[in-house]
């Protein structure tokens, strides 16, 4: 019975065979070439003129569970660029990479949000400059920002940390950097329709809750009610969170799922060190890619971004520690960025070292710091708490900066 069942299948094989060749088909047609390679699903690809991410999750995992992978399908170019197009198929769990004509490729979601989230990333190439070639004009030597602003918001929900910017780019643009809580959503979405309703730039530093826990909400409860042209992020893979730490790989899902819900050409998970956004008058310039570091390993793995407008240059550290300021160092000699303006690392304590203050050289220092982190009160009063706020106070002194900014006398305006 086996030996007739192979001879069947031989002779349905042939017989296939030649009705394909009957039909103009050919034997090479049956082949892999090199100028098509047949590429591993969660390998990367690459064309000319856009960067498919690395896509680190276990696509077998959502096979089982039921969810249906996006389909990553060909749409029209609009840079008017030939060539260069890819498509991908997904057969077998595979992905193959072909050389089309004048298309670009694009993640459509075919199923689950989370899934569809965790997909590939694509983009445009990343424009890439040296750290000091990032600058802008001083068009109003009277004010820091010229037309434009820098808005700083303290927690008008509870007492917690967060870290939550605005920045107006004085043409009807505006950068945000983090947001806040979840409950901070409804407040910061009110301030960023009073001012103009369109972001050009969203840069989170990292998925602790503090930090991008309002762009989330935001993006799941008012779709459409703002304009946001590109969300910035660099995010290590979701295993990776869910051994440092859960609830954090809670916020990752949570995010994944709400940027599910926006046109997939503005999510640029691709950042790398060096690369430049236009954000009209504004240019911001990324630092590093997320680290890995051994110790405080969220914290570490944030992003930070140098933003200048009217000459001035602000750096932002989310909430860099010392191991990811060391980092930063070794990569960057950070003098070059000419900062004036420095966003005090991990809400001014505990964060990066005095070095890395020290080769920036800020005039000003924003300190997302609610009171009771200020004061290091621990429930006892002021020096009662375990955290390092002191220590920053002392580093800026050092520095001779006189002029600093902090949440705990509420939002922080400065022109």
């Amino acid at each position: 019975m086996r030996i007739d069942r192979y001879w069947k299948q031989a002779a349905a094989g042939l017989l296939a065979m030649m009705m394909f060749m009957t039909a103009g088909g050919g034997m090479d047609s049956f082949a892999m070439t090199d100028s098509q390679p047949f590429k591993a699903q969660g390998q990367a690809l690459t064309a000319p003129d856009k960067i498919i991410i690395k896509d680190d999750q276990d696509h077998g995992q959502s096979s089982q569970s039921g969810q249906t992978a996006p389909v990553i399908q060909q749409i029209q170019s609009t840079n008017g660029q030939a060539g260069g197009g890819q498509t991908a198929g997904q057969a077998g769990g595979a992905q193959a990479a072909g050389q089309g004509g004048g298309g670009q490729t694009a993640i459509q979601d075919n199923g689950s949000q989370a899934a569809a989230a965790s997909q590939p990333v694509i983009q445009a190439k990343a424009q890439v400059a040296g750290f000091g070639e990032v600058s802008t004009p001083k068009t109003d030597t009277s004010s820091l920002f010229g037309a434009g602003r820098l808005t700083m918001f303290a927690n008008h929900d509870t007492n917690a940390q967060l870290l939550s910017v605005i920045i107006e780019n004085g043409e009807g643009g505006l950068i945000v950097v983090d947001g806040g809580w979840t409950n901070n959503a409804e407040y910061l979405l009110n301030q960023i329709k009073q001012k103009g309703g369109h972001v050009k730039a969203w840069l989170i530093t990292h998925p602790d809750s503090d930090h991008a826990g309002a762009l989330a909400d935001i993006l799941y409860k008012h779709n459409g009610e703002i304009t946001i042209d590109g969300i910035y992020y660099s995010f290590h893979e979701d295993s990776w969170y869910a051994e440092k730490d859960a609830e954090v790989a809670n916020m990752v899902a949570y995010l994944k799922g709400a940027f599910a819900l926006v046109p997939q050409n503005t999510l640029h998970g691709d950042i790398v060190s060096g690369q430049v956004i236009d954000a009209g008058p504004a240019k911001i310039q990324v630092l590093n890619k997320a680290y890995k570091a051994n110790s405080d390993f969220v914290n570490n793995s944030s992003v930070a971004y140098m933003v200048s407008l009217n000459g001035t240059n602000v750096v932002f550290l989310g909430d860099l520690a010392r191991a990811g300021g060391e980092m930063l160092m070794a990569d960057h000699d950070l003098r070059a960025l000419k900062c004036d303006v420095v966003q005090l690392a991990h809400h001014g304590q505990n964060g990066v070292d005095f070095e890395v203050y020290k080769a920036l050289r800020p005039s000003v220092a924003l300190w997302p710091t609610p009171q009771w982190l200020w004061d290091n009160d621990g429930g006892s009063g002021a020096g009662t708490g375990p955290w390092l706020t002191q220590d920053t106070k002392n580093w800026m002194v050092r520095l001779g900066i006189k002029t600093s900014y902090c949440i705990k006398d509420g939002d922080q305006v400065i022109e």
